[in-house]
């Protein structure tokens, strides 16, 4: 009886745990979608810094081209609700503070571009390369 007890705990436990990371990743960690084009579309959708040709820069930069002010208002409204606010934690996703003695620059953009669950992709859909570096300056200024 034990045993049917503590299997049920976990199975609760692990159905509340799947709730909560949907529940984040549909209240602002996934890409919303605007393909109606209208302006309500474009006011609820992420907010980036994408410039207007459209054209991406193909290489990775080596050191920081980023620009770390954008990058705070890009993470601000696309990361902070599962990393928190300035990377302090607070959410499903690690704390981002230090994350410079972990990963370099270029490790930061090669993470944002090709996550790992739970993370959500948000590059190239989302976020332009220039947001992926500037969002990667950011984190590395923290």
């Amino acid at each position: 009886m034990m045993a049917h007890r503590e299997f049920r705990h976990k199975r609760i436990e692990s159905l509340l745990v799947a709730g909560a990371i949907a529940g984040l990743l549909l209240s602002g960690c996934a890409k919303s979608s605007s393909s109606s084009g209208g302006a309500d579309a474009q006011a609820s959708g992420p907010i980036t810094d994408s410039d207007s040709s459209g054209l991406k820069p193909t290489a990775e930069p080596s050191a920081s081209t980023g620009d770390p002010d954008k990058g705070k208002t890009i993470f601000a409204a696309n990361c902070s609700a599962c990393h928190g606010a300035a990377g302090a934690g607070g959410g499903i996703g690690p704390v981002l503070k230090g994350e410079k003695g972990r990963k370099d620059y270029k490790a930061a953009i090669a993470w944002i571009k090709d996550p790992q669950p739970p993370m959500p992709k948000l590059y190239p859909a989302t976020l332009s390369e220039t947001d992926v570096e500037d969002v990667a300056s950011y984190v590395e200024s923290l």
